[in-house]
């Protein structure tokens, strides 16, 4: 995908002014991050978790009140992440109204999900920090919402379950670390597989009742290295 530019002052005002809303549109599948300053803007708890909630809805927009009461924040905590993210374009105004005789902006997601640039990774020591600020952020997030799922589904409330039959329920949260010896062919194949898995259950059908789940995948070579094979 070609690095998004980033947009300037003319266009984040054409995005925020009456005439420049965006209505109904379609946000992008995947945006690449390969600028500093994005990278920067989402490597803040809140303003990740504003585009996370976003995600979860977007047949229709939201307004800064909707996130504050669905974030439980107050909701003048969000205005100025939210401008953070529309100079970043990582949102955008949608739609405005009248609501109580005052002018009510109403935003929608710029793009279903976001992948960083390596190249940030390997930049100059500030960029560096933002991005390995981004990565504790993404997980401190998870660690909080898995720890929270783990109470709620084995937890002191939780129905005993002698045969463990629990382990089979679909909503109860699956947590795993090991290590596999594989070849290179090997690994990447794992990797395809495992992209294309990803990519099958993206979606669902619109008209089914779904729920949101978390997921958090990585996989990468482990610092103990590569070991020769035994010619024994």
């Amino acid at each position: 995908m070609t690095p998004v530019d980033a947009p300037g002052p003319e266009r984040a005002q054409e995005r925020t002014s009456p005439s420049g809303m965006t209505g109904d549109w379609t946000p992008e599948a995947e945006r690449l991050v390969s600028d500093p300053e994005t990278l920067k803007a989402l490597s803040d708890p809140l303003r990740l978790r504003i585009l996370e909630t976003m995600v979860a809805r977007v047949d229709e927009p939201w307004s800064a009140k909707e996130l504050a009461a669905r974030l439980a924040v107050p909701q003048t905590r969000l205005y100025h992440h939210i401008e953070l993210l529309l100079e970043r374009d990582l949102i955008r105004a949608a739609e405005q109204r009248i609501v109580s005789g005052i002018i009510e902006t109403r935003y929608r997601v710029a793009a279903m999900s976001l992948r960083l640039d390596r190249r940030l990774l390997s930049s100059d020591s500030s960029i560096h920090d933002a991005a390995q600020e981004l990565l504790h952020t993404v997980f401190d997030t998870s660690r909080d919402e898995l720890a929270r799922a783990l109470r709620t589904s084995s937890g002191a409330g939780a129905a005993p379950d002698p045969d463990g039959e629990a382990s089979a329920r679909p909503d109860r949260p699956l947590l795993t670390r090991g290590l596999a010896r594989l070849t290179a062919a090997r690994a990447g194949e794992f990797r395809e597989r495992l992209e294309a898995l990803l990519k099958e259950f993206e979606s669902e059908d619109e008209s089914a009742t779904t729920e949101m789940w978390s997921l958090l995948v990585a996989f990468y070579r482990h610092e103990a290295g590569t070991e020769e094979a035994s010619h024994d």
